[in-house]
Formats: C-alpha cells, structure tokens, sequence
C-alpha cells in the first residue's frame, strides 16, 4: 500500500507546502531571502511528526528540549545544541522528548548549497549527523543574525552561514568528527563533569596519556587548550539551564563555576556572541502556548 507523506516544498521564492499539514509544528518567526528561508518552529512535548519531505538541503540548530529523527533505520537523537545538515529530498520523521523542542531552520537553494559546501564533503562527513559542541557556536551566530531585523541582514545570514560551513570544514580537516579512543574518553570526561574543574594528570589518567602529550594531542585536534573547551562545556551547561529557565543568571553562573555575574557574562559573550540575558530572552519568546 502506498504511503502517504508530507512534504515540504522549499523552490524559491516559494512558500512552505503541504499536502498534510504537521499539526505538532508551530512555526513562530520566518525570514525569506533569494535563495534563503530560515524560521524557528516549536514542536509540542511528546508530539511525533509524521514522515515527511524538504526538497531543498537545509541545517537544524537545536535551541531547548530534545527529540528523535528517524531516517529510514537509523536514528538521530537531537539534543539541544545539536547541528544537523540535511541533503536534499530528505525524508525523516521525529519524534518530541517530554519537554517539547525548538530549534533554528536554514533551508538553503540547492545552487547556494553548492557554493557553499563544494569543499567541505564527502557529504557522509557531515550529513544525517547530529554534530556535537564544535559546531553550535557558529550555528548560534546564524541564529543571532536571524533576530538582526534591518536592511543588513540578508547579508549578514548569508555571511554567518558561510561561516559556519567554514567552521565545520575546519572541524572535519582536524579530525573532530571522527573517532579516537583516548581524545574521546578525555572529552567525555570533561563533556561529563562541565562545573568540576579537574587538574591535567587527572585527565590524563583517564585518557590513558602522558600529559604533555594529551595536551598536544588535544590542541592539535581542537584546535584549543584543554582549559577552553572546559569553558566552552560550562557555556553549553549554562545554555541548556537557561533554556529550561533554572535560576537566575546569577545563580547559573556560580554552578557553573564562575567567580561572580560578570566574569560569567563576558565569558558567555565572547563564546556565544551575547549576553546570558539576550539568550534567555530569546528562547523564552518560543515557549508557546500549548507547545
């Protein structure tokens, strides 16, 4: 029997079609420029999308909450934070955690996906996965540019998507994508404990590498030291409190293991490109009534 399928039809400048309308979605913000759609969609908690169609390639930037995309047999679980690139004509269904999501489209035209990603392949690199940290800081800067509401933004979107591209092509030539036992288990170590602030032998220890050579090791692969991507864990930890609205901004940053307000807020700015209270602000404009 056949089955019947949504699909979303992205050919510029068109508009978003469907042959089923995805009653779970609410799409609350969406720009439109030649060869660029971009839009913030909340999706209530528990909800499950049906299968469904996007004819034009595009990226997801995961803002709160967390689900399952299924393509075919195989399973993406998307956390906050996550980036995930979709190829053309991609078909997946999702499936919304208990807290519902949010997350930041880019539909992009596929000759602008081209000029954009012609070197940063083979596309299963980077394709149908859900990218870890390295990529959510440049995918935030997209995000940012999309609430920039004046005559500069087309520019700016086109920009800071070319920028994440380059970040990501970077992240791949160093190998961060990929596998490596003792780099991995350095990184969970530290993905796992982000407001515990652990001396190098104790990293090392559980790496199983002298530290001189860990922290060469890591600065190679990263392309920063094992201090910064601590930083940039305790950051993320921070995103995802103020996400679900866990404190004030205050006490977020004393669990995350920052002095006072202030070293807090000029470490989120320099990492995020914000402030802790322009994040907070935006996110809590996608909690919706009923999603």
């Amino acid at each position: 029997m056949d089955r019947e399928r949504n699909v979303i039809n992205s050919h510029f400048p068109g508009r978003v079609q469907m042959q089923q309308r995805l009653e779970a979605r609410h799409v609350r913000r969406t720009i439109w420029h030649a060869g660029l759609h971009a839009y913030e969609a909340v999706y209530a908690s528990g909800s499950r999308l049906p299968e469904h169609e996007h004819t034009s390639p595009f990226f997801t930037y995961v803002l709160r909450g967390n689900y399952v995309e299924q393509e075919g047999r195989l399973p993406r679980e998307c956390g906050r934070g996550a980036v995930i690139f979709h190829r053309p004509n991609e078909t997946h269904a999702n499936v919304v955690g208990p807290q519902g999501t949010a997350s930041f489209n880019v539909e992009i035209g596929a000759e602008a996906w081209r000029e954009l990603t012609a070197d940063m392949v083979p596309a299963r690199d980077i394709v149908g996965r859900a990218l870890p940290g390295h990529a959510e800081w440049p995918a935030l800067a997209v995000w940012r540019e999309f609430h920039n509401d004046d005559s500069a933004s087309a520019l700016g979107l086109d920009e800071t998507v070319a920028m994440l591209c380059a970040a990501v092509r970077t992240s791949i030539a160093r190998g961060v994508f990929e596998p490596h036992s003792r780099l991995d288990r350095c990184a969970e170590y530290l993905r796992a404990r982000p407001t515990i602030a652990p001396r190098l032998a104790e990293v090392a220890h559980v790496a199983g590498v002298h530290p001189m050579h860990l922290s060469k090791l890591f600065r190679k692969r990263f392309g920063y030291s094992m201090g910064e991507f601590l930083r940039r864990q305790r950051i993320a930890w921070a995103c995802e409190q103020l996400a679900r609205d866990a404190g004030t901004i205050s006490s977020i940053a004393a669990r995350a293991g920052f002095s006072d307000h202030a070293h807090f807020t000029r470490t989120f700015r320099r990492i995020a490109g914000c402030s802790p209270s322009w994040y907070r602000l935006r996110l809590r404009a996608t909690l919706v009534q009923g999603f």
